[in-house]
């Protein structure tokens, strides 16, 4: 973080930046400097007193997610050869969510090893899982050798036969250009990731993903969050409770009439390929 001085902003002498950040200190120069302020401005105001303190981490955890978006943003609008990439987003139909819980992994694998060809959808796969077992989730990756599966961390992109996994430690966000960040900032749950969470964050993209799918499971999680997904015009497809390990997740979303389809896993993927015919070979 570079240091500005007061003088320099009146003087409009600013580099070429993502956002400020404002200490919103005794100057009363600051004020005045913020008309030449055009990126985003975030105030330093409120901060608990440093130290170990819940309330004083809370806090630097918000500024560093706050200013980790907009510069993704800010990076993102800066840099010409992203959006004229046409190896990127333009080349993906559709965005599907695929969220499990107890039994979701096989039954994960066992939907993916089923796709006769690659189509031309990228996934975003929510399994609850503790952050220390994410090596079991080595059975959806190696399920199609056709399909490309990696952990979303950082920024990544959706790609057309591309599985990205939410990783259980951080938050997922999401940017109109189709990229996804993953974002230093915990589920706030035990169970993570939070599903419900991240399909209500996914129904406000635009456009909306296409559909999701949930797999076996415990509880009523993902419930809420389909409701938001079906409201926005998104296919919900659940597998069949009888096919299940754990079948509460599916029953309730189905018990909410929200359900369009169910079926095995091997079932859904056969109806998936129907839906999107045409192959579409994967980025690697």
């Amino acid at each position: 973080m570079t240091e500005i001085l007061p003088r320099q902003l009146v003087a409009g002498k600013l580099p070429t930046v993502a956002a400020w950040v404002i200490d919103c200190g005794e100057s009363n120069q600051v004020s005045d400097a913020m008309q030449w302020i055009e990126p985003q401005v975030l105030a330093l105001s409120n901060r608990p007193k440093p130290g170990p303190s819940a309330d004083y981490l809370h806090w630097c955890r918000r500024i560093a997610n706050t200013l980790e978006r907009w510069t993704a943003d800010f990076w993102h609008a800066s840099n010409d050869s992203v959006t004229t990439d046409p190896g990127r987003f333009p080349e993906v139909e559709a965005v599907w969510v695929i969220a499990g819980s107890t039994g979701g992994v096989p039954a994960a694998a066992r939907f993916f090893a089923s796709f006769t060809h690659v189509p031309p959808v990228a996934f975003i796969y929510a399994q609850h899982i503790h952050a220390d077992q994410e090596r079991y989730l080595t059975a959806v990756a190696h399920a199609n050798q056709d399909l490309r599966c990696s952990m979303a961390r950082g920024r990544n992109w959706f790609n057309p036969g591309h599985i990205l996994i939410a990783p259980a430690a951080c938050k997922l966000r999401f940017s109109s250009h189709g990229e996804v960040f993953s974002v230093r900032d915990e589920w706030g749950t035990a169970e993570t990731p939070n599903i419900d969470e991240l399909l209500l964050t996914m129904s406000g993209l635009r456009p909306a993903p296409a559909g999701a799918l949930l797999l076996s499971g415990t509880g009523k999680d993902g419930c809420r969050g389909l409701h938001s997904l079906h409201a926005v015009g998104s296919r919900v497809w659940v597998q069949s409770p009888a096919s299940a390990v754990a079948p509460s997740m599916p029953e309730s979303a189905i018990a909410a009439n929200i359900v369009q389809h169910q079926g095995t896993p091997e079932e859904l993927a056969a109806d998936f390929m129907s839906l999107y015919p045409e192959p579409c070979k994967p980025l690697r």
